[in-house]
């Protein structure tokens, strides 16, 4: 019993590296992960191990989460870059389209899905999110008749065109009384 009382003291002490790691590792999964080239999950994983989870509980507004998640987004794309620097499936893209992919969707498993804020930051959070920009959400965004500066993810090469289509989601979602996160919903379906 002493060592299995030990064992989870362990356990408890490394708790949120743990949910990182595997936080990371369940958003890299194969339909993230296939365009980048053979390796890459393992850096990209050690690199989300790596975000700022207490200055991600601080945060208050869309501002300060902004310049956040520009921070980690550094991060994420120079291990893109590093990890696939002849990669032309995700190129001119791979910082605004490719890499914003990826840590959306890590910080909605995070913040949405794990047990590492508390209710009073996830509630704070929740609206600030961006939503994921994929093929399935670009393809539904064009079934609504919203018109995009891009077709394809690799297409979204400035932080211009990211944060037009997440400015015209975020004001939608107001008005709809949700969180600009819950758009990713749709690959629930996959209705695109």
């Amino acid at each position: 019993m002493d060592q299995l009382l030990k064992e989870f003291a362990r356990i408890k002490r490394e708790h949120a590296e743990s949910v990182l790691a595997r936080s990371a590792r369940v958003v890299l999964g194969s339909s993230v992960i296939r365009v980048f080239d053979s390796g890459t999950k393992p850096g990209l994983v050690r690199i989300l191990e790596g975000v700022a989870i207490d200055e991600l509980k601080r945060i208050r507004s869309q501002t300060a989460f902004k310049k956040f998640f520009e921070r980690e987004l550094a991060r994420v794309s120079r291990g893109v870059r590093r990890l696939n620097p002849d990669n032309a499936r995700i190129y001119p893209g791979y910082k605004w389209g490719h890499s914003t992919k990826v840590l959306c969707l890590f910080l909605r498993t995070v913040v949405l899905e794990s047990d590492l804020l508390p209710h009073s930051a996830i509630t704070r959070l929740r609206p600030l999110l961006y939503a994921p920009i994929d093929g399935v959400i670009i393809h539904r965004l064009q079934d609504l008749e919203v018109e995009l500066p891009f077709q394809r993810i690799k297409d979204i090469d400035s932080q211009r065109k990211f944060y037009k289509i997440q400015d015209l989601l975020g004001r939608a979602s107001r008005r709809a009384e949700v969180p600009r996160i819950w758009f990713d919903d749709n690959w629930v379906g996959n209705r695109a």
